[in-house]
């Protein structure tokens, strides 16, 4: 007698190892876009640079880059946990 083939459900181990990949690389990606925008809007804010400024501006920039992590981190755990439990739940084949 053959045994039935045995079906496989999603795992968890699965998602839990895209959720860990995707908060890596949302802390690191989400940071640097936001970095960026903020430096292309700083650029056309004539008040930037001036001497009345006092480093206004480039306060706002480190400000907002290093309060992305956190919003990086949890976008990449929720996109990296549905991925992994997408990738986990498809058929190998045989």
């Amino acid at each position: 007698m053959t045994s039935p083939p045995e079906e496989q459900s999603p795992s968890l181990a699965s998602g839990a190892v895209g959720a860990g990949l995707g908060c890596l690389v949302g802390a690191f990606i989400v940071p640097i876009v936001v970095f960026i925008v903020v430096l292309i809007g700083e650029r056309f804010n004539p008040a930037c640079g001036t001497p009345g400024d006092s480093g206004g501006c480039e306060m706002g920039l480190t400000s907002a880059t290093i309060m992305a992590v956190v919003p990086g981190v949890l976008i990449g755990l929720v996109v990296g946990f549905v991925l992994g439990l997408r990738s986990g739940s498809r058929q190998k084949p045989n």
